[in-house]
């Protein structure tokens, strides 16, 4: 029910800022009680702790909105080859500052009809996944075809790879096959969820595969 999902999604929202807020209140404690003080390595680890939480509020919102179907696609005949070359060449930078491979290879392909905002959001967060679980001399490779009736778009690394117990959660927000590992990488843990919801709201599909861990992962919309 609509009811039990927003139960669920503020419980997640808690428990993903319990930590930040946690260290924020203790630090203020210690400054209050002239155990710390606030020098620059105090202000940098508070810093720290409040920068991933404006981000994380916008994309919660932007995840709340698309599960409850109210999303606006403000769809259009687009390029998606255009699309799809432009988005990955605004990722290029972050990819080349880790030492990942990203490769296209992407035809001509016929026009669609969708919302190019949302369909760049989707490829972004796909890319954003994949670097963070792709190691420094890893690849990331993204293709594209399309036959009469659909558009595929499939972005496949080889990095860490999802063992099958996982598999058929990685679309659920916040999910994480590894806490410790994910908190260190950045991430609010609803990237993929966020795109499953824009993909479907698209009347589109999204799916994972991957042979087990350490042998990459491949994401296909």
């Amino acid at each position: 029910s609509v009811d039990s999902t927003r139960r669920q999604l503020f419980g997640d929202l808690a428990h993903e800022i319990r930590t930040p807020v946690s260290v924020l209140e203790a630090y203020m404690e210690a400054v209050e009680d002239g155990v710390k003080t606030l020098d620059p390595d105090t202000l940098a680890l508070l810093r720290d702790q409040t920068h991933p939480l404006g981000p994380f509020s916008e994309d919660f919102a932007a995840l709340a909105q698309a599960e409850e179907g109210r999303t606006a696609i403000s769809a259009q005949h687009i390029d998606p080859a255009t699309l799809i070359t432009t988005t990955c060449a605004a990722g290029a930078d972050r990819y080349a500052t880790k030492g990942v491979a990203l490769r296209t290879d992407v035809p001509a392909l016929p026009m669609i009809w969708a919302d190019p905002h949302r369909l760049a959001q989707v490829l972004a967060n796909l890319l954003d996944n994949a670097l963070r679980h792709t190691p420094p001399g890893g690849e990331v490779r993204v293709t594209a075809g399309a036959d009469r009736d659909h558009l595929t778009i499939t972005v496949a690394d080889d990095g860490e790879g999802i063992g099958p117990a996982h598999l058929a959660h990685v679309f659920e927000r916040f999910y994480r096959a590894d806490d410790s590992r994910r908190r260190d990488r950045g991430g609010a843990g609803i990237g993929l969820a966020i795109a499953k919801a824009l993909t479907e709201a698209h009347g589109g599909r999204i799916s994972a595969a991957s042979e087990g861990p350490g042998k990459g992962s491949t994401f296909t919309v």
